[in-house]
């Protein structure tokens, strides 16, 4: 099992986004196209429930506009910071 995290991009948003990857097979590419994209998921924000894409280059992006173009690559984070960050969340609610 392989596991990735992302940091949130949304302002203020402290949360991850975390998706398992282990399991993505480039030769038999069996995604649905969306917003006009391959894509193998559509992990959501740990903390503000944001839905970002996971496409074929191993990028979280924010798909702000795809049809024109735009979109934004998510800083990634290793997973000892979601960790971190989820003690901390249990804490404080």
């Amino acid at each position: 099992m392989s596991i990735e995290a992302h940091k949130c991009n949304v302002e203020g948003c402290k949360g991850f986004i975390v998706f398992e990857n282990a399991d993505f097979d480039f030769k038999e590419m069996d995604t649905s196209k969306k917003h006009g994209v391959y894509v193998f998921d559509e992990p959501a924000c740990s903390e503000c429930g944001k839905e970002f894409l996971v496409v074929p280059y191993y990028v979280v992006i924010d798909a702000i506009d795809l049809w024109n173009g735009e979109y934004k690559e998510l800083e990634s984070a290793c997973i000892t910071a979601f960790e971190r960050r989820q003690k901390e969340t249990r804490y404080t609610t």
